[in-house]
């Protein structure tokens, strides 16, 4: 049978440990894909934010891959300046 990415994401997130862990790593993938959407956005290539930023190129994809940790507020802002954007940091209460 042939499923659809969202309907194997909706399978999957039937399990409670996979649901939980998805909702754990989603901040990081939310913040990777707004940070992609802007560059795409202002049509601009990771070269030339990593060169507007002071960045190694590989630092950008690192962020943009989430495969280099969650990177400091200062690098964040460094990429919003870089990319004509405010950087918006806050705490919101869990769904019941």
């Amino acid at each position: 049978m042939t499923y659809t990415y969202k309907e194997h994401r909706k399978k999957l997130l039937e399990d409670k440990a996979v649901r939980e862990e998805y909702e754990k790593l989603l901040p990081e993938y939310e913040l990777a894909k707004s940070i992609i959407e802007q560059r795409l956005k202002k049509k601009m290539t990771q070269e030339e934010v990593a060169r507007k930023t002071g960045m190694p190129q590989s630092t950008i994809a690192r962020i943009e891959g989430l495969t280099h940790g969650l990177p400091k507020l200062s690098t964040l802002k460094k990429i919003a300046d870089a990319l004509d954007a405010r950087l918006v940091v806050k705490l919101q209460p869990k769904r019941s």
